[in-house]
Protein backbone atom coordinates (compact mmCIF):
# COMPACT_ATOMS: atom_id res chain seq x y z
CA UNK A 1 0.00 0.00 0.00
CA UNK A 2 1.55 3.55 -0.96
CA UNK A 3 1.73 5.69 1.85
CA UNK A 4 0.99 9.57 1.12
CA UNK A 5 4.38 11.10 0.16
CA UNK A 6 4.68 8.30 -2.44
CA UNK A 7 1.46 8.59 -3.73
CA UNK A 8 2.47 12.25 -4.79
CA UNK A 9 4.61 11.25 -6.24
CA UNK A 10 2.37 8.37 -8.52
CA UNK A 11 0.72 11.94 -9.17
CA UNK A 12 3.27 13.60 -10.88
CA UNK A 13 3.89 10.51 -13.14
CA UNK A 14 0.46 10.63 -14.58
CA UNK A 15 0.43 12.89 -18.06
CA UNK A 16 -1.89 15.96 -18.26
CA UNK A 17 -1.23 16.76 -14.29
CA UNK A 18 0.52 19.56 -13.27
CA UNK A 19 1.32 21.13 -10.33
CA UNK A 20 -1.27 23.17 -9.85
CA UNK A 21 -4.02 20.01 -10.88
CA UNK A 22 -2.39 18.28 -7.92
CA UNK A 23 -2.66 20.44 -5.73
CA UNK A 24 -6.02 21.01 -6.83
CA UNK A 25 -7.23 17.67 -6.29
CA UNK A 26 -5.32 16.81 -2.85
CA UNK A 27 -7.52 20.11 -1.72
CA UNK A 28 -10.68 18.45 -3.41
CA UNK A 29 -9.91 15.00 -1.87
CA UNK A 30 -8.35 16.16 1.19
CA UNK A 31 -4.87 13.92 0.94
CA UNK A 32 -2.90 12.86 -2.33
CA UNK A 33 -3.93 9.44 -1.42
CA UNK A 34 -7.52 9.69 -1.49
CA UNK A 35 -7.24 11.77 -4.76
CA UNK A 36 -4.98 8.79 -6.39
CA UNK A 37 -7.76 6.38 -5.44
CA UNK A 38 -10.66 8.60 -6.59
CA UNK A 39 -12.96 6.46 -9.32
CA UNK A 40 -12.35 7.51 -13.00
CA UNK A 41 -15.98 8.71 -13.07
CA UNK A 42 -15.05 11.49 -9.63
CA UNK A 43 -12.25 12.61 -11.58
CA UNK A 44 -14.23 13.34 -14.81
CA UNK A 45 -16.75 15.27 -13.40
CA UNK A 46 -14.32 17.82 -12.21
CA UNK A 47 -14.36 20.98 -14.85
CA UNK A 48 -10.95 20.39 -16.51
CA UNK A 49 -10.23 16.76 -15.77
CA UNK A 50 -12.10 15.26 -18.34
CA UNK A 51 -9.51 13.77 -20.64
CA UNK A 52 -7.69 12.51 -17.78
CA UNK A 53 -10.63 11.17 -15.52
CA UNK A 54 -10.77 8.82 -18.84
CA UNK A 55 -7.49 6.96 -18.19
CA UNK A 56 -7.49 7.72 -14.38
CA UNK A 57 -6.60 3.94 -12.96
CA UNK A 58 -3.73 3.28 -15.74
CA UNK A 59 -0.71 4.27 -13.32
CA UNK A 60 -1.79 1.12 -11.77
CA UNK A 61 -0.63 -1.12 -14.38
CA UNK A 62 2.32 1.74 -15.27
CA UNK A 63 6.09 1.13 -14.28
CA UNK A 64 7.46 4.37 -14.44
CA UNK A 65 6.36 5.41 -10.77
CA UNK A 66 7.90 2.18 -9.47
CA UNK A 67 11.16 2.26 -10.74
CA UNK A 68 10.91 5.84 -9.65
CA UNK A 69 10.18 5.33 -5.88
CA UNK A 70 12.86 2.23 -6.47
CA UNK A 71 15.61 5.04 -7.04
CA UNK A 72 14.22 7.06 -4.02
CA UNK A 73 15.07 4.54 -1.60
CA UNK A 74 18.30 3.49 -3.34
CA UNK A 75 19.91 6.77 -2.94
CA UNK A 76 18.25 8.21 0.55
CA UNK A 77 16.32 10.99 -1.29
CA UNK A 78 13.38 12.24 0.32
CA UNK A 79 9.80 13.31 -1.02
CA UNK A 80 8.59 16.78 0.76
CA UNK A 81 5.06 17.66 -0.57
CA UNK A 82 3.42 20.99 -0.37
CA UNK A 83 1.40 19.71 2.53
CA UNK A 84 4.64 18.70 4.89
CA UNK A 85 5.90 21.05 7.49
CA UNK A 86 9.18 20.29 6.18
CA UNK A 87 8.33 22.25 2.39
CA UNK A 88 10.45 25.64 2.53
CA UNK A 89 8.16 28.02 4.22
CA UNK A 90 9.16 30.89 1.90
CA UNK A 91 8.38 28.59 -1.92
CA UNK A 92 4.88 27.51 -0.38
CA UNK A 93 3.91 31.53 -0.19
CA UNK A 94 4.59 31.71 -4.12
CA UNK A 95 1.42 30.88 -6.12
CA UNK A 96 2.87 28.68 -8.09
CA UNK A 97 4.78 26.21 -6.11
CA UNK A 98 5.60 22.73 -6.75
CA UNK A 99 3.22 19.98 -5.36
CA UNK A 100 6.01 17.52 -4.64
CA UNK A 101 9.98 18.04 -4.00
CA UNK A 102 12.66 15.67 -4.46
CA UNK A 103 15.23 16.76 -1.91
CA UNK A 104 18.92 15.41 -1.82
CA UNK A 105 21.25 16.07 1.40
CA UNK A 106 19.63 18.34 4.36
CA UNK A 107 17.04 21.21 4.83
CA UNK A 108 17.56 23.48 7.43
CA UNK A 109 15.60 25.99 9.36
CA UNK A 110 18.58 28.38 8.49
CA UNK A 111 17.90 28.34 4.39
CA UNK A 112 14.95 30.23 5.48
CA UNK A 113 18.31 33.42 4.93
CA UNK A 114 18.68 32.22 1.42
CA UNK A 115 19.99 34.40 -1.42
CA UNK A 116 19.81 32.82 -4.86
CA UNK A 117 22.81 34.26 -7.26
CA UNK A 118 22.22 33.41 -11.24
CA UNK A 119 23.83 34.28 -14.44
CA UNK A 120 24.69 33.30 -17.99
CA UNK A 121 26.45 29.66 -18.89
CA UNK A 122 29.15 31.69 -20.85
CA UNK A 123 30.29 33.34 -18.40
CA UNK A 124 33.36 36.32 -18.06
CA UNK A 125 36.44 35.51 -15.91
CA UNK A 126 35.00 39.17 -14.26
CA UNK A 127 31.42 37.26 -13.75
CA UNK A 128 32.96 34.00 -12.45
CA UNK A 129 35.37 35.48 -10.18
CA UNK A 130 32.77 38.18 -8.60
CA UNK A 131 30.22 34.59 -8.27
CA UNK A 132 32.84 32.82 -6.35
CA UNK A 133 33.60 35.84 -4.49
CA UNK A 134 29.61 37.00 -3.09
CA UNK A 135 28.57 33.65 -2.62
CA UNK A 136 31.81 32.68 -0.72
CA UNK A 137 31.27 36.38 1.90
CA UNK A 138 27.74 35.22 1.68
CA UNK A 139 27.50 32.02 2.95
CA UNK A 140 30.26 32.99 5.68
CA UNK A 141 27.83 35.55 6.55
CA UNK A 142 25.23 33.30 7.44
CA UNK A 143 23.35 32.76 4.38
CA UNK A 144 22.27 30.08 2.12
CA UNK A 145 23.66 30.37 -1.24
CA UNK A 146 20.83 29.18 -3.70
CA UNK A 147 21.61 28.02 -7.04
CA UNK A 148 21.19 26.09 -10.74
CA UNK A 149 24.20 23.82 -10.44
CA UNK A 150 24.80 25.12 -14.66
CA UNK A 151 27.66 25.68 -15.90
CA UNK A 152 29.60 29.12 -15.58
CA UNK A 153 27.61 31.43 -13.06
CA UNK A 154 25.93 28.96 -11.09
CA UNK A 155 29.18 26.80 -10.45
CA UNK A 156 31.23 29.82 -9.46
CA UNK A 157 28.22 30.85 -6.65
CA UNK A 158 28.43 26.78 -5.61
CA UNK A 159 32.03 26.58 -5.19
CA UNK A 160 32.42 30.17 -3.26
CA UNK A 161 29.71 29.41 -1.25
CA UNK A 162 31.19 25.84 -0.31
CA UNK A 163 34.35 27.55 0.77
CA UNK A 164 32.88 29.43 3.81
CA UNK A 165 28.75 27.03 4.62
CA UNK A 166 25.78 26.57 3.07
CA UNK A 167 24.50 25.88 -0.45
CA UNK A 168 21.53 24.34 -2.29
CA UNK A 169 21.64 23.23 -5.71
CA UNK A 170 17.88 23.43 -7.71
CA UNK A 171 18.10 21.38 -11.08
CA UNK A 172 16.42 21.04 -14.11
CA UNK A 173 16.19 17.15 -14.28
CA UNK A 174 15.75 14.21 -11.96
CA UNK A 175 18.00 13.69 -8.98
CA UNK A 176 19.49 10.61 -10.77
CA UNK A 177 20.44 12.86 -13.83
CA UNK A 178 22.50 15.27 -12.70
CA UNK A 179 23.13 17.89 -15.37
CA UNK A 180 25.74 19.36 -16.82
CA UNK A 181 27.58 15.85 -16.32
CA UNK A 182 31.11 17.43 -15.14
CA UNK A 183 29.45 18.98 -12.18
CA UNK A 184 28.31 15.70 -10.73
CA UNK A 185 31.52 16.16 -8.55
CA UNK A 186 30.38 19.78 -7.46
CA UNK A 187 26.93 18.26 -6.49
CA UNK A 188 28.21 15.34 -4.51
CA UNK A 189 30.53 18.26 -2.28
CA UNK A 190 27.30 20.23 -1.91
CA UNK A 191 25.25 17.03 -0.63
CA UNK A 192 27.85 16.81 2.69
CA UNK A 193 26.22 20.01 4.16
CA UNK A 194 23.95 20.78 1.61
CA UNK A 195 21.16 19.64 -0.76
CA UNK A 196 20.27 18.77 -4.50
CA UNK A 197 16.33 19.42 -5.14
CA UNK A 198 14.52 18.51 -8.09
CA UNK A 199 10.63 18.72 -8.63
CA UNK A 200 11.17 16.07 -11.60
CA UNK A 201 10.84 12.25 -10.68
CA UNK A 202 14.54 10.78 -10.31
CA UNK A 203 15.12 9.96 -14.08
CA UNK A 204 13.76 12.76 -15.90
CA UNK A 205 16.01 14.25 -18.66
CA UNK A 206 17.51 17.69 -18.75
CA UNK A 207 14.72 18.61 -21.43
CA UNK A 208 15.76 22.39 -22.29
CA UNK A 209 11.83 23.61 -21.00
CA UNK A 210 12.63 22.35 -17.24
CA UNK A 211 14.81 25.14 -16.84
CA UNK A 212 13.12 28.11 -17.12
CA UNK A 213 9.90 26.13 -14.73
CA UNK A 214 13.09 25.28 -12.39
CA UNK A 215 13.97 29.11 -12.06
CA UNK A 216 10.30 29.70 -9.90
CA UNK A 217 12.09 27.09 -7.52
CA UNK A 218 15.25 29.00 -7.12
CA UNK A 219 14.22 32.76 -6.45
CA UNK A 220 11.48 31.20 -4.71
CA UNK A 221 12.77 29.67 -1.67
CA UNK A 222 15.00 32.80 -1.26
CA UNK A 223 14.95 36.44 0.64
CA UNK A 224 16.59 37.89 -3.14
CA UNK A 225 18.17 37.32 -5.93
CA UNK A 226 21.26 38.78 -7.39
CA UNK A 227 21.89 38.76 -11.80
CA UNK A 228 25.67 38.21 -12.01
CA UNK A 229 25.79 38.65 -15.69
CA UNK A 230 23.40 38.18 -18.15
CA UNK A 231 22.14 38.85 -21.58
CA UNK A 232 18.59 40.00 -22.25
CA UNK A 233 17.32 37.16 -23.50
CA UNK A 234 18.10 34.60 -20.91
CA UNK A 235 17.45 32.04 -18.34
CA UNK A 236 19.40 34.25 -15.80
CA UNK A 237 16.15 36.77 -16.73
CA UNK A 238 13.61 34.14 -16.46
CA UNK A 239 14.59 34.42 -13.17
CA UNK A 240 15.01 37.63 -12.05
CA UNK A 241 11.38 37.83 -13.73
CA UNK A 242 10.20 34.86 -11.46
CA UNK A 243 11.78 36.91 -8.30
CA UNK A 244 10.28 40.28 -9.12
CA UNK A 245 6.59 38.73 -9.80
CA UNK A 246 7.44 36.72 -6.13
CA UNK A 247 8.04 40.34 -4.41
CA UNK A 248 11.45 39.52 -4.17
CA UNK A 249 14.45 41.70 -3.55
CA UNK A 250 16.49 42.22 -6.72
CA UNK A 251 20.30 43.09 -7.08
CA UNK A 252 22.45 43.37 -10.34
CA UNK A 253 26.52 43.85 -10.83
CA UNK A 254 27.22 46.42 -13.17
CA UNK A 255 29.32 45.60 -15.98
CA UNK A 256 30.96 47.27 -19.48
CA UNK A 257 28.71 48.62 -21.27
CA UNK A 258 29.81 47.32 -24.00
CA UNK A 259 29.28 43.95 -23.37
CA UNK A 260 26.12 42.09 -24.23
CA UNK A 261 26.56 39.91 -21.28
CA UNK A 262 25.78 42.55 -18.92
CA UNK A 263 22.57 43.94 -20.97
CA UNK A 264 20.13 42.38 -18.81
CA UNK A 265 22.32 43.72 -15.29
CA UNK A 266 21.87 47.23 -16.93
CA UNK A 267 18.29 46.61 -18.20
CA UNK A 268 17.00 45.83 -14.42
CA UNK A 269 19.24 48.62 -12.98
CA UNK A 270 17.95 51.26 -15.32
CA UNK A 271 14.45 50.58 -14.57
CA UNK A 272 14.68 50.66 -11.15
CA UNK A 273 13.90 46.77 -10.17
CA UNK A 274 16.85 45.77 -9.56
CA UNK A 275 19.11 47.53 -6.79
CA UNK A 276 22.91 48.00 -8.14
CA UNK A 277 25.72 46.29 -5.88
CA UNK A 278 29.49 46.01 -5.64
CA UNK A 279 29.97 43.72 -3.12
CA UNK A 280 28.36 41.75 -0.45
CA UNK A 281 28.35 44.19 1.63
CA UNK A 282 25.88 45.85 -0.59
CA UNK A 283 23.41 42.57 -0.11
CA UNK A 284 23.87 41.71 3.68
CA UNK A 285 23.29 45.66 4.49
CA UNK A 286 19.41 44.84 3.46
CA UNK A 287 18.97 42.16 5.60
CA UNK A 288 21.57 43.27 8.67
CA UNK A 289 18.40 42.76 11.60
CA UNK A 290 18.03 38.93 10.43
CA UNK A 291 21.78 38.17 12.80
CA UNK A 292 24.60 39.73 13.34
CA UNK A 293 27.69 40.16 10.74
CA UNK A 294 30.37 37.46 10.95
CA UNK A 295 33.62 39.92 10.58
CA UNK A 296 35.23 38.57 7.32
CA UNK A 297 38.78 36.56 7.44
CA UNK A 298 41.84 38.65 7.43
CA UNK A 299 45.24 37.74 5.80
CA UNK A 300 47.30 40.15 7.83
CA UNK A 301 49.56 37.12 8.77
CA UNK A 302 50.02 36.48 5.10
CA UNK A 303 53.15 37.54 3.48
CA UNK A 304 54.22 37.43 -0.07
CA UNK A 305 57.90 37.04 -0.22
CA UNK A 306 59.23 38.59 -3.91
CA UNK A 307 62.32 38.31 -5.60
CA UNK A 308 63.11 41.52 -8.08
CA UNK A 309 61.54 39.80 -11.25
CA UNK A 310 58.49 39.08 -9.56
CA UNK A 311 57.98 42.82 -8.13
CA UNK A 312 58.48 44.29 -11.70
CA UNK A 313 55.92 41.93 -12.88
CA UNK A 314 53.27 42.48 -10.43
CA UNK A 315 54.25 46.46 -10.59
CA UNK A 316 53.08 45.55 -14.60
CA UNK A 317 49.73 44.46 -13.85
CA UNK A 318 46.36 45.99 -12.83
CA UNK A 319 43.62 44.51 -11.46
CA UNK A 320 42.09 43.71 -14.82
CA UNK A 321 42.71 40.62 -16.79
CA UNK A 322 45.56 40.25 -18.52
CA UNK A 323 47.08 37.37 -21.25
CA UNK A 324 50.46 35.78 -21.09
CA UNK A 325 51.29 37.31 -24.37
CA UNK A 326 50.43 41.17 -23.58
CA UNK A 327 52.49 40.50 -20.23
CA UNK A 328 55.66 39.25 -21.77
CA UNK A 329 55.56 42.09 -23.74
CA UNK A 330 55.18 45.00 -21.32
CA UNK A 331 57.95 43.49 -19.16
CA UNK A 332 60.29 42.50 -22.38
CA UNK A 333 60.80 38.81 -21.42
CA UNK A 334 60.46 36.28 -23.51
CA UNK A 335 57.62 33.75 -22.83
CA UNK A 336 59.54 31.14 -21.01
CA UNK A 337 61.02 33.24 -18.63
CA UNK A 338 57.38 35.27 -18.18
CA UNK A 339 55.74 31.96 -17.63
CA UNK A 340 58.19 31.26 -14.92
CA UNK A 341 57.98 34.39 -13.22
CA UNK A 342 53.98 34.29 -13.13
CA UNK A 343 54.05 30.67 -11.68
CA UNK A 344 55.63 31.74 -8.92
CA UNK A 345 53.61 34.45 -8.59
CA UNK A 346 50.86 32.59 -8.40
CA UNK A 347 51.91 29.93 -5.94
CA UNK A 348 52.68 32.90 -3.35
CA UNK A 349 49.11 33.71 -4.14
CA UNK A 350 49.88 37.25 -5.06
CA UNK A 351 48.00 36.29 -8.55
CA UNK A 352 45.47 34.13 -10.36
CA UNK A 353 46.01 32.35 -13.07
CA UNK A 354 42.84 31.63 -15.25
CA UNK A 355 42.16 29.19 -18.64
CA UNK A 356 43.77 30.10 -21.50
CA UNK A 357 47.06 31.89 -19.31
CA UNK A 358 44.99 34.40 -18.44
CA UNK A 359 45.93 36.56 -15.02
CA UNK A 360 44.96 38.66 -12.77
CA UNK A 361 46.06 40.29 -9.36
CA UNK A 362 44.97 39.58 -6.40
CA UNK A 363 42.53 42.38 -5.22
CA UNK A 364 44.37 44.85 -2.19
CA UNK A 365 44.22 43.62 0.95
CA UNK A 366 44.23 39.73 0.11
CA UNK A 367 47.83 40.06 1.66
CA UNK A 368 51.13 41.97 2.56
CA UNK A 369 53.80 42.21 0.10
CA UNK A 370 57.47 41.88 1.25
CA UNK A 371 60.47 42.44 -0.80
CA UNK A 372 64.04 40.72 -1.08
Amino acid sequence: MLNENEAFAVLTSIQGLGALKIRQLVERFGSALAALTATPSAISALPGYERIGKTWNAWQEATTWQQDLALVAKTGVQLIPFTSPHFPKSLLETPDHPALLYVQGTLKSRDTHSIAIVGTRNASIYGSEMAETIGRDLAANGFTVISGLARGIDTSAHRGALDKGRTIAVIGSGLADIYPPENEHLAKHILKDGALISEFPMCTPPDRQNFPQRNRIVSGMTLATLLIEAPIRSGAMITMEKAFMQKRKLFALPGRADNENFRGNHALIKSGRATLVENSDDIISHFEELFPRIQPQTFDNQCFYLDNQEQRLLEIMSFEEIGIDALSSLSNHPIYQTQTILMGLVLKKAIKEFPGKIYKKITAGNGKIRHN
